[in-house]
């Protein structure tokens, strides 16, 4: 029999893991993005395709022009967009979901994060939320799903199974992180767990501030919850810690590289082969030298909490959403 302390211990350790989602599931693009082309080590990660045709993948007609919030017509960036999954095994469901946009026009790195209990329908039956896109069928349909619910233009993926962030983020000596003072203290609660779960010693932050964040650290910061704008704010620091990595990244020693892609590599999938992976990797390098833009979808004034048959729903105003998105991704 297990002990409820067992199960405890489980349930916060996936809890953990589910926070650490998003974060890993952008490495590929740091370390290749700061010029880390360990070839070997890339080279190991496991490539799927996805189809051609717009039609399999949800492209529709793209509009030519944008609107800004006057009305007035502005002429549309030229961007690549890519999905970043973070899946949790255990849920068969994608916990993380962002879109990351390179714009070849204003030379610029956007995320936007989509919400995972938004409202999505399936049909009867279903769990009906876009997280279980991936549940019902895979990246193909998330990258679709994705596309034709948010008119977007996605024809790559990248895909992580959760993992070590905190062995991921140690290894690149940590990341620069200004705590907040009413985050101290679940941050410090959330190291006890973590460093319990674990087996070790528990590394706690003395005071808030700008410092730098051990592994242990970073992945408590992720999982803060209940300061702030609950579920909303926690992938604010998803992203903070992103954007922080980027920077590790960049000034992580060559001599490095190799057992930094060694460690990640196990957890990754993509549709790029390698040659399409060391071309978005430089313009990443070259963009992301300013500073990453980034976004949340649904916007605040234009969802609203739902409950249907007794599961949690984000209803989202389509047209005003995907209007302001779009703003985002193909104009600023």
């Amino acid at each position: 029999m297990i002990k409820r302390s067992e199960k405890n211990d489980k349930k916060k350790l996936s809890k953990r893991k589910k926070a650490a989602i998003s974060i890993i599931a952008v490495i590929l693009v740091i370390l290749i993005g700061a010029g880390i082309f360990a070839v070997v080590q890339v080279k190991k990660i496991k490539t799927v395709k996805l189809p051609k045709s717009d039609q399999e993948i949800g492209i529709k007609e793209q509009p030519k022009v944008i609107k800004d919030e006057q009305g007035n017509d502005k002429d549309k960036h030229k961007v690549t967009n890519i999905l970043l999954l973070g899946v949790d095994k255990q849920e068969d469901a994608s916990d993380s979901i962002i879109v990351f946009s390179i714009d070849d026009t204003s030379k610029s790195i956007k995320m936007s994060s989509l919400m995972r209990d938004s409202y999505i329908d399936f049909g009867k039956g279903k769990v009906n939320k876009l997280n279980y896109a991936y549940h019902y069928g895979g990246p193909l349909l998330s990258v679709k799903t994705v596309n034709e619910n948010y008119n977007l233009d996605i024809r790559d993926y990248v895909k992580v199974d959760f993992g070590a962030l905190d062995k991921i983020v140690d290894s690149f000596d940590g990341v620069n992180i200004n705590v907040k003072p009413e985050e101290l203290k679940l941050l410090n609660s959330y190291v006890k767990d973590v460093a319990r779960i674990e087996g070790t010693s528990p590394k706690y932050l003395e005071n808030s501030g700008l410092q730098k964040l051990n592994g242990q650290q970073a992945v408590a910061y992720c999982r803060i919850r209940y300061v702030g704008n609950s579920d909303y704010e926690r992938t604010e620091r998803q992203r903070r810690v992103l954007k922080a990595l980027f920077q590790s990244a960049k000034d992580i020693p060559p001599t490095k590289y190799t057992s930094v892609l060694s460690e990640i590599s196990p957890y990754l999938e993509t549709s790029m082969d390698f040659s399409e992976m060391i071309s978005f990797g430089t313009k990443v390098a070259n963009y992301g030298r300013n500073d990453i833009k980034e976004t949340r979808v649904p916007y605040d004034e234009y969802k609203h909490d739902d409950n249907i048959d007794g599961i949690y729903y984000l209803k989202w105003d389509k047209e005003k959403n995907l209007e302001k998105l779009h703003r985002f991704i193909y104009a600023d």
